[in-house]
């Protein structure tokens, strides 16, 4: 048998495997209408660029290539759109071109065959016998009507100037012009141009992209004309017969041009092939009269339509024939008939919905499949002919159901409750004949359970108020017994005659004057009539009501307003959430539209199966998807209504509670709140879980994963709208206390859904606040990169920035603002910056609040952007100091050398320092910002990288330990290196350690390796004079135990000098760093000498200030860079020492 579906019924007798040629040729034509279909969807932009002119041809490039090609040759920009178009778009034409021929083959092998079926050069096959048959008659219809669905659809979503273009550009770029198809490809590609002329009637539709309308469409047609006997004698079928049987499911004349709207379909397109019957009045008013006498919108593929009063225009007896039965009071009178009913049917509907059961469908089985098709009716016609292309009609309809009150959001509420009771329906009906058996033993117990009562009563031994004594009505009864007893299920023909025979006997036994009398009597044989009726009702079960359901359902006509209705359904989700529960019965009763394509091709078991289902599901669940978009937006707002502040107060246990504190203490009106909103979520979630369910075996929705990726998606705006609108204004920590609860609160909701949704919320909140801090710090990264193109100092520019566009752009700026480093002091003990006044500017409090804000993410992307400042910083100062070492320069800083001899002596030339500093005095200005600015950025990444590492002690102890336990061990193998494959691997392992240890705080950034470059000349001589220009700006503070400004002069922060003059010698050889030290010892010794000269000479004189600060200069810089103290002791002579402890 013909394997069901809700457009074609099952076919008797014969299967469509007994001709698979027909079949082939159906299921090839509906591949390649998909293919069609997709190429449509996926038509690249660049051949609609006006740009691209120039090197995109038609038709008349065949006329003269040689003209076309040489303006292109030799243009570099032609050549350069040549080679674009070529690589964008070659895919795409090349799969083009194959479906062209694909299309030119299947009607070449389709011609052939009708030919040799209509010569009868097959033995068990020919025309006549096709035709006979109904399943081989189907096919026949279908694979001519396919490929001329094809043309129009073709011609429809891909203009004739498109397909030349896409044409021509193939060849051109293949060289295929000797192609053995190119004739008839080129054919079918050409344009089509009708005749001049349109209706005046016609208008533009809200549908048009779906109402086929094309003028002369069998001159289209007849490109790839099919043999005139085959069209005319299935025509001839298709006027005179029922092809798909669809009639038995209409028995209400009324429905007859509905029943018979798919043979319509297939007439309409065969009508074009014909030479003469559009334009023979008597054999198209028969045509109308039977097809198209109140339908005048008709659906040839799918949703795709055509408007009988547009495209019959040009042809003067089939419009007049149409327009004799479509006049516009007949138009208003079946509009108004069909408006009319559409109210009657909703409160119709809702009364079978609250009644609908396994015994109610059982009951009022015909009943309830003809409200359905009713239904179905009704809302065919309003849903086809509201989108007639013809605007004297649309208008008419439409103006019609406004008089009546009847608009979109009236049909959907039928189309939803229609649904529902289908589905309802289908449900039951599975589920009584899985179940029939098991019920109809059931009745028959229950039939036998009351005659046995009965029968007991005549013989005494039943207690019962009447008592009497009749031997023939006790025979009958124990008659009836063995009959019943003796009835099984497995034949039905026999046990049906059996039970009607019985309730025969039941009547006339009714008839009795003593059972007349007996209220108890006659309630049993109520009872037992109403059991025995049961098992006819069981016995009559079968599967043609479910091919009846899903004949009369069928709504893929009805495809396009989904679209439209896609706003309503998403306003009733949002108003009431219970709509989710029986949302996935709309998109059931479209399942047709994903089926009915895919028919063929399974009985044909053709492997172009997985890409035409792929096709199709993805548009069906594109669809879905569009609707249950407003579901996650409406979950959170949901979620938003709970007030987690409240139930996050702590209650403490009491021994005793007070009456009157009672309703308090319970929180009442929040677990009233918390419990409805619960309940709505819960709603959605059983909704969302029901369609997961229902469409596993129609289509793979994944809904748990789109759920999660869309409550992903929502959070992320919802967090990005919050960290902009922190970014723009307001106090910075108050910012951050405000950001802080969001998280918080963002935090409680996702765990208040999570166990409602079976979704891990928290999980998907912190992907989403991870994501959502990476790409707003590579945002921030991407802008500070610019600046660094445009301005040598960031910091600087970042300082005088008035409003950066991100939230971490905002933060840098707060806090290198604060931390400015020419109006702020660093002091280690409290780890913080001081204002002059001694009042803190930042300090660990903040960054704990950063912390608790943004959490471990957040730090780590802050730290990032500091690397980024920092390494840019020490770029810019390395390359200034190579442009302040010149030539003169250079010669000047030798003679210094010479002068003041090895570092371990003392030289007699100690003025040098003095002059030399005098020389280079204008440029100390500059490196001492661009130091203290490199030094107040390390500053800041110490203390993200403490903030770091005390949180991840907490947080995240064993990851951490891991880590320590890695670095460690990479410590003791360092310098031992693999050769070989193992390389790459090696590398991303340390990679990957190296992240890890930034982001848990483990790296020392005064330790860090910012730059590979090659240091300025005589670098370390030239710090070591800057160091000993800065002594004598600075005074030595031993209550603070620092240098700091004397008489509160404005003076730049010693920390973050002397840490930025650190890490700019750490980016070099360790002998750098050694030579400086020797050079400042050096001027240390030669300081010492010279004040015992002088103290000799000067009783009472004081010590010299310079050695002091010079001793805890050199000292700062050891402690803050980590070199060993012993290095400077070995150095330096214990009388130095001596000055720095006094």
């Amino acid at each position: 048998m013909e394997e069901p579906g809700t457009s074609r019924p099952p076919a008797s007798g014969t299967a469509a495997g007994d001709f698979p040629e027909l079949l082939g040729f159906c299921a090839r034509a509906e591949a390649l209408i998909a293919e069609l279909l997709l190429l449509s969807d996926r038509a690249p932009p660049l051949f609609a660029d006006r740009r691209f002119d120039p090197v995109l041809f038609d038709f008349r490039y065949f006329d003269s290539p040689g003209d076309f090609e040489a303006r292109i040759e030799g243009n570099i920009e032609l050549e350069a759109l040549e080679d674009q178009l070529r690589d964008s778009c070659g895919s795409y034409m090349q799969r083009f071109f194959s479906f062209l021929d694909g299309a030119v083959t299947y009607h070449g092998e389709l011609c052939n065959y009708l030919n040799d079926l209509q010569e009868g050069l097959y033995i068990h096959c020919t025309l006549d016998h096709v035709l006979e048959n109904n399943c081989a008659c189907q096919l026949l219809v279908e694979s001519m009507t396919l490929f001329g669905c094809m043309i129009l659809i073709m011609e429809h979503k891909i203009g004739g100037l498109l397909r030349e273009r896409l044409l021509v550009a193939h060849l051109r770029y293949r060289r295929c012009f000797s192609y053995p198809n190119l004739e008839q490809i080129c054919e079918l590609c050409r344009q089509h141009v009708p005749t001049p002329g349109t209706s005046a009637s016609s208008g533009s539709s809200p549908f048009s992209s779906d109402i086929i309308s094309i003028q002369k469409p069998e001159d289209l047609l007849r490109r790839f004309p099919l043999p005139e006997p085959v069209v005319n004698a299935v025509i001839t079928c298709l006027r005179n017969g029922d092809v798909y049987n669809n009639l038995r499911f209409y028995p209400d004349p009324q429905h007859r041009t509905t029943a018979l709207s798919l043979q319509g379909g297939h007439l309409y397109v065969l009508l074009f092939y014909s030479h003469d019957l559009l334009h023979r009045g008597l054999a198209m008013r028969e045509i109308v009269d039977r097809f198209f006498k109140d339908n005048w919108v008709v659906p040839i593929f799918l949703h795709f339509s055509v408007d009988l009063l547009v495209s019959w225009d040009a042809y003067k007896e089939a419009k007049s024939s149409l327009v004799s039965c479509l006049s516009p009071t007949s138009i208003r009178d079946i509009s108004l008939h069909h408006y009319t009913k559409v109210l009657y049917f909703l409160a119709d509907l809702d009364i079978h919905m609250h009644a609908i059961n396994k015994e109610y469908v059982l009951d009022n089985s015909q009943s309830l499949l003809s409200v359905i098709r009713e239904c179905n009716f009704t809302l065919c016609w309003l849903l086809l002919h509201r989108m007639t292309s013809d605007k004297k009609a649309r208008d008419l309809v439409i103006s019609v159901g406004s008089s009546q009150q009847v608009d979109e959001g009236s049909l959907l509420q039928l189309l939803l409750k229609t649904a529902k009771l289908e589905f309802e329906v289908k449900q039951l009906h599975i589920e009584l004949l899985k179940t029939r058996e098991s019920m109809w033993y059931e009745k028959k117990n229950g039939a036998l359970e009351c005659i046995k009562d009965l029968s007991q009563n005549y013989i005494g031994t039943w207690a019962a108020s009447c008592k009497f004594k009749n031997k023939t009505l006790k025979d009958w009864l124990e008659q009836l017994l063995s009959e019943l007893i003796s009835l099984n299920y497995a034949s039905i023909g026999s046990c049906g005659r059996t039970i009607h025979r019985v309730l025969s006997t039941l009547k006339d036994m009714e008839m009795i004057h003593q059972v007349k009398e007996s209220v108890q009597i006659k309630q049993g044989f109520s009872k037992i009539q109403n059991n025995l009726h049961d098992m006819i009702k069981v016995l009559n079960l079968n599967q043609e009501a479910t091919n009846i359901l899903s004949v009369i359902t069928d709504a893929k006509y009805a495809w396009v307003y989904l679209t439209l209705f896609e706003t309503l359904l998403k306003k009733n989700i949002s108003h009431d959430p219970s709509e989710t529960i029986f949302l996935h019965t709309v998109f059931l009763k479209f399942q047709s539209w994903l089926s009915a394509p895919l028919q063929r091709i399974k009985q044909c078991e053709s492997p172009d199966l997985h890409c035409v289902s792929t096709y199709y599901s993805s548009k069906y669940a594109s669809k879905i998807f569009a609707v249950l978009d407003i579901i996650p937006e409406k979950l959170l707002k949901i979620s938003n209504a709970v007030d987690y502040a409240n139930a996050e107060q702590p209650t403490h246990l009491v021994n005793r509670i007070n009456q009157e504190a009672l309703q308090e203490f319970m929180q009442m009106d929040h677990q009233l709140c918390q419990a409805r909103q619960a309940a709505q979520l819960c709603t959605i979630s059983k909704g969302l879980r029901t369609m997961s369910n229902k469409f596993d075996d129609l289509v793979n929705l994944n809904l748990g994963g789109w759920l999660k990726q869309m409550i992903r998606k929502e959070l992320a705006i919802q967090l990005e709208g919050k960290l902009k609108c922190l970014s723009s204004y307001g106090d910075m920590e108050a910012n951050l206390n405000s950001l802080s609860n969001f998280m918080l609160f963002q935090m409680q909701r996702m765990e208040f859904i999570e166990d409602i949704l079976h979704i891990d919320g928290s999980s998907i909140w912190q992907e989403t606040f991870t994501t959502v801090l990476e790409q707003c710090a590579k945002k921030e990264a991407l802008e500070l990169m610019a600046c660094m193109q445009k301005s040598a100092n960031v910091v600087k520019q970042l300082n005088n920035m008035s409003s950066p566009s991100t939230f971490f752009g905002n933060l840098l700026q707060y806090i290198v603002q604060l931390t400015n480093p020419s109006h702020s002091m660093f002091i280690e003990a409290t780890i913080g910056w001081f204002d002059a006044g001694g009042h803190e500017l930042l300090g660990m409090r903040f960054f704990n609040l950063l912390e608790l804000c943004l959490g471990q993410v957040g730090l780590a992307c802050l730290d990032s952007l500091v690397h980024i400042l920092i390494k840019h910083s020490i770029e810019n100062t390395v390359t200034n100091l190579h442009t302040l070492v010149d030539a003169k320069r250079q010669e000047d800083l030798a003679k210094l050398d010479d002068f003041l001899g090895p570092p371990a002596s003392i030289p007699l030339m100690g003025q040098s320092y003095k002059q030399m500093v005098k020389i280079l005095y204008s440029s100390w200005g500059s490196l001492v910002e661009e130091l203290a600015t490199i030094g107040q950025l390390q500053l800041l990444r110490t203390l993200i990288a403490f903030q770091l590492r005390s949180a991840c002690k907490i947080k995240a102890k064993t990851i951490t330990s891991v880590v320590e336990v890695l670095v460690s061990s990479l410590s003791v193998q360092k310098g031992k290196s693999e050769t070989g494959e193992e390389d790459q691997s090696v590398r991303f392992l340390l990679h990957g350690i190296k992240e890890q240890q930034n982001f848990c705080g483990l790296c020392s950034p005064l330790q860090v390796i910012y730059i590979s470059e090659e240091p300025p000349m005589f670098l370390t001589r030239l710090l070591s004079l800057f160091s000993i220009s800065q002594l004598s700006r600075y005074a030595l503070d031993v209550h603070l135990g620092n240098l700091t400004s004397p008489l509160k002069r404005s003076t730049t922060d010693f920390s973050a000098v002397i840490i930025g003059l650190g890490t700019l010698l750490r980016q070099f050889d360790s002998f750098y760093m050694t030579q400086y030290i020797q050079f400042m010892v050096q001027y240390i010794r030669t300081t010492e000498a010279a004040f015992n000269d002088t103290s000799g000479t000067h009783k009472g004189a004081t010590h010299s200030s310079e050695a002091p600060k010079a001793v805890f200069w050199l000292m700062s810089l050891c402690k803050y860079m980590d070199i060993s103290r012993d290095v400077v002791e070995s150095c330096l002579p214990a009388s130095a020492l001596a000055i720095l402890q006094s």
